[in-house]
């Protein structure tokens, strides 16, 4: 039943235009809410369930709670010896408040943080809900197999376009580009090229040959599908986490023979786009439009604004508020983030707030890389960490973890290398 609401949470997210509408996530939250109501019920207060874990438990308490701290009431005279340009920023009347939080628009915030307890939510039910590694394979399988069949529709809808998703909403915004499910072919090469890898991992670990033939297959289609998007950061990301996945089996000492999968997966891959052709794709990356110097002034300005509330942040989820008084001229569209999700972090949580998701970030990934993969459990790890350098790379110049869908599919894998790491410490 948990392997089941996580992929249900997931999928119901992605179909619905990667839950970026208010509605969409209200949907995506509730399912999220139900599975972890389930999950509460079925620990029933055993803290046992937590072994091996207490200290991500805590981490990921203080991760949630920073934002809640950004919204406490504080003086302004207090503030504004933190951040000098406080005060003026938050005067609506001649007469300053006597107190305001840290947000500088609160109501931004609580939204947000309401969206963060949902992927930690996420992250619990994966790290501390899932039973065994079966439990957890069916979760991948799951995920892998919606790739496949959400890569499908997108080539298909893409080929017979008519300017609406599911041939029948048409975007809000008239500069998106929608492919797929998602309102943004970024986003939509976000999600899915975190798939990707453990396609690959489910092939290489299968025994039986109709197996390996059939999750290669999964994987070809979904990466010809991302390659389809001409999303730039998705395309470089995804050879970032193929040479991540290879270099992590490498490492490990993989015999010659069982490498041929992977130069099959790639010279499959190769003839795939030869056939179908590459021009699109290279013109892609000839061009010069606003993801190159406009990206690089709007990091210029949000740096300029991370200077003037560089302690506590600006408040989570306020980037498109405060942005607006620090954007460069030159730049043109109303910027809702800063297409670098490091630099927004930055921004909005502060020094402080940062260093509290560096070092969460930082205990579950050493925890991953400090499991002792063996056997064909190593082509999972090796996924694990693909994943994650995927979404990784493609962060640098896009918002991919301010799309709820990603960002739940981003906790999620958190989630089971957490589950991956205490199982391991279970059995040595």
């Amino acid at each position: 039943m948990i392997s089941i609401s996580l992929s249900a949470v997931v999928i119901i997210a992605a179909l619905l235009f990667g839950a970026v509408y208010p509605w969409t996530m209200a949907i995506t939250a509730f399912v999220a809410v139900a599975a972890l109501m389930y999950f509460l019920w079925s620990t029933r207060g055993d803290v046992d369930t937590f072994a091996g874990g207490k200290g991500v438990v805590l981490l990921s308490l203080l991760l949630f709670s920073y934002p809640l701290f950004q919204l406490v009431p504080l003086p302004v005279s207090m503030l504004g010896i933190i951040y000098p340009r406080f005060e003026e920023l938050v005067s609506v009347t001649p007469k300053s408040p006597a107190f305001h939080s840290i947000s500088i628009y609160p109501f931004a915030t609580e939204m947000e943080t309401a969206r963060l307890f949902i992927y930690l939510a996420v992250f619990f039910i994966a790290a501390f809900g899932l039973k065994d590694e079966e439990d957890a394979d069916r979760v991948l399988k799951t995920l892998v197999a919606f790739g496949f069949f959400l890569s499908i529709f997108a080539i298909i809808q893409h080929a017979t376009w008519n300017g609406k998703i599911y041939w029948i909403k048409k975007p809000i915004h008239e500069n998106a580009s929608p492919y797929g499910t998602f309102i943004n072919k970024n986003h939509f090469a976000g999600f899915i090229g975190m798939i990707i890898p453990f396609s690959i991992g489910i092939a290489l670990r299968a025994r039986r040959l109709e197996k390996k033939i059939l999750f290669a297959f999964f994987g070809v289609t979904m990466t010809i599908s991302l390659f389809f998007s001409l999303s730039r950061g998705g395309i470089i990301s995804f050879f970032a986490g193929v040479l991540v996945f290879s270099l992590m089996v490498f490492m490990k000492g993989v015999s010659k023979k069982k490498l041929i999968p992977i130069i099959l997966f790639s010279l499959v891959l190769a003839i795939y786009l030869l056939f179908l052709g590459v021009s699109p794709i290279i013109e892609r990356f000839s061009q010069s439009e606003v993801s190159g110097l406009q990206r690089l002034t709007a990091w210029q300005g949000t740096l300029s604004a991370f200077r003037d509330y560089s302690l506590l942040g600006s408040g989570l989820g306020t980037f498109r508020y405060i942005f607006k008084i620090y954007q460069p001229e030159g730049l043109y569209l109303y910027w809702t983030h800063a297409h670098n999700d490091y630099l927004e972090l930055l921004l909005e949580f502060g020094i402080v707030g940062t260093f509290l998701v560096v070092i969460f970030l930082f205990t579950v990934l050493r925890r991953i890389l400090k499991t002792d993969w063996q056997g064909r459990g190593l082509y999972i790890g090796a996924a694990l960490l693909s994943s994650l350098t995927t979404i990784a790379v493609h962060s640098i110049v896009d918002f991919n973890l301010h799309i709820p869908s990603n960002a739940i599919l981003f906790f999620l894998v958190l989630g089971i290398g957490v589950f991956m790491s205490r199982r391991s410490l279970s059995e040595s």
